[in-house]
C-alpha cells in the first residue's frame, strides 16, 4: 500500500462502523479516498474525494468571506486533470485490512503524485484533527470518528 494513494474501502469497514455519517460506500467503487498514516497511533486516515467542486467552491468561498480559515476543504487538479474536493471535514480512521485496492480511472491507477499537494492536504487533515480531539465539530454530519479510532486502537491491542 502507497501512503498518500488514492483507495477504494471494503463494505465491510461500513458494516463495522455504520455511523450514518460517512460517506456511502458505493459497491466498493465510490468515493475513492485519499490515504495518509498517523504516525502516533499508527492508522491510516482516509479523506472522501468528491467531483462536486462548484457546491464545495461555494462553501470555501464563503468561510474565506467571513475570514473563517478553511482547512476542512481543499479543491486541486488531480493526475487525470480533473478537479476534485478533499472532504477532509469527512475524513476518518481505518487500518489496511479495510483497503480494498486502488483507485483506477480507465484501468490506470490514480494518485497524488504531488508532493506539494499531497503536503498540503495532509497538512491540513491534522489541523482539522487536532480540532475534532479538542471536541469542534465542523458540520452536523460529521462522523463520529473518535469513536472508531478508539475501537480500531483497542482492537489492535489485543
Amino acid at each position: 500500500m502507497i501512503i498518500r494513494g488514492l483507495y477504494k474501502l471494503k463494505d465491510a469497514f461500513f458494516d463495522d462502523y455504520p455511523d450514518p455519517y460517512l460517506k456511502s460506500n458505493k459497491n466498493e467503487n465510490r468515493p475513492c479516498y485519499f490515504c495518509f498514516s498517523e504516525e502516533s497511533t499508527g492508522l491510516l486516515w482516509m479523506i472522501p474525494l468528491s467531483t462536486q467542486v462548484d457546491k464545495y467552491g461555494r462553501i470555501i468561498k464563503s468561510r474565506l468571506e467571513k475570514n473563517k480559515p478553511c482547512d476542512i476543504l481543499h479543491i486541486a487538479k488531480l493526475d487525470d486533470g480533473k478537479e476534485s474536493v478533499f472532504l477532509i471535514q469527512d475524513m476518518f480512521p481505518t487500518v489496511d485490512s479495510y483497503i480494498l485496492d486502488e483507485y483506477t480511472v480507465n484501468g490506470n491507477i490514480l494518485r497524488v503524485t504531488s508532493d506539494a499537494l499531497a503536503d498540503a492536504i495532509e497538512r491540513k487533515a491534522k489541523t482539522v484533527l487536532i480540532l475534532i480531539r479538542k471536541g469542534v465539530r465542523f458540520i452536523h454530519t460529521q462522523p463520529d470518528v473518535l469513536a472508531i479510532e478508539a475501537d480500531l486502537l483497542a482492537k489492535r491491542n489485543y
